[in-house]
């Protein structure tokens, strides 16, 4: 990617900030930041403070970006209601996408966006690990949003100047976590017991088995989609194997050095799956990429800054 002018939609959140640290330190590149928050100081050579489904805004700030790579990482998680979730995740990606086409006639632009495996239904996952031939039955509004702009990104023509990848992802975790996530949420409450300020982690249910990769490695994921994905097609991105939630639980207090009370609701009910990990042979046989960093290293790079703050 040297050279080339690079795009990060949502640059100022979890991912984002990663990615964009990973391309400011290893790519001679000029990196370019579109989010509705401001950028970090630093992070990138030109801000644009916006809402991404806001054609007002989004059209100038992509003809004046002019990138040659996009990585469309823009949306929300949760929101007040469906019909917002669908603004910006829908939205979000058919204004960036429509103005990336009027502005970039004639000249490609790689775009890699990020899918979830929110996408796929709870009740029809079949055998495991799951592949990307899984059939998709999303069973919320968020996992509805990423599959319809999963399909988006699919159904682009050939002969559209926009060469879109889509990744994947699976559960993501590492430094600066959202406490609004399980394991976000289990470190923030573990380093609130060890500086005095909890007395005990609070919890449901933790026996659900889920995929996490640390998020570091997933942004290298996304550069190598960025520059060997095949268009239109989706790739896991993944660890390839689950976690049991209580485990890493554990793990975290482990991490922490102290004695942490857990007391976990036994009213909460069972998990709807109890079990889901992806499969990674596309991304890694096309691209040679592989997960490198471990578990419990994702787990103390996560901590420990949330107990020092």
């Amino acid at each position: 990617m040297r050279g080339q002018r690079i795009l990060i939609t949502g640059v100022s959140g979890f991912t984002g900030r990663h990615l964009a640290d990973r391309l400011r330190t290893q790519a001679d590149a000029t990196l370019i930041g579109l989010d509705i928050k401001p950028a970090p100081p630093g992070l990138v050579d030109l801000h644009f403070q916006c809402d991404v489904a806001d054609a007002a805004s989004v059209d100038p700030a992509v003809a004046e970006a002019d990138p040659d790579v996009v990585f469309h990482l823009a949306g929300l998680f949760r929101a007040e209601s469906d019909r917002e979730l669908t603004r910006v995740n829908i939205g979000g990606l058919t204004r960036l996408a429509t103005a990336l086409r009027q502005h970039r006639t004639g000249r490609p632009v790689r775009m890699v966006i990020v899918g979830s495996a929110a996408e796929i239904s709870a009740t029809r996952i079949g055998r495991l690990p799951v592949d990307e031939l899984v059939e998709c039955h999303p069973d919320t509004a968020y996992g509805r949003t990423k599959w319809m702009a999963t399909q988006l990104a699919r159904n682009e023509p050939s002969e559209s100047p926009l060469e879109i990848v889509v990744a994947r992802a699976f559960n993501l975790v590492g430094p600066g976590l959202s406490a609004q996530l399980d394991l976000g949420d289990f470190a923030d409450q573990v380093a609130a017991v060890v500086r005095g300020e909890a007395k005990a982690v609070q919890c449901g249910t933790l026996e659900a088995r889920r995929d996490f990769l640390d998020v570091r490695d997933a942004v290298e994921a996304y550069i190598l989609l960025a520059e060997q994905g095949r268009p239109r097609e989706v790739y896991n991105v993944c660890q390839g194997q689950s976690y049991r939630m209580g485990e890493l639980l554990d793990m975290l207090i482990e991490l922490s050095g102290a004695d942490v009370p857990v007391l976990s609701d036994p009213a909460s009910p069972p998990p709807a799956v109890p079990d889901l990990y992806g499969d990674a042979k596309k991304i890694q046989l096309e691209t040679g990429w592989a997960p490198t960093i471990p578990i419990r290293q994702s787990l103390a790079d996560m901590l420990g800054p949330l107990i020092n703050r």
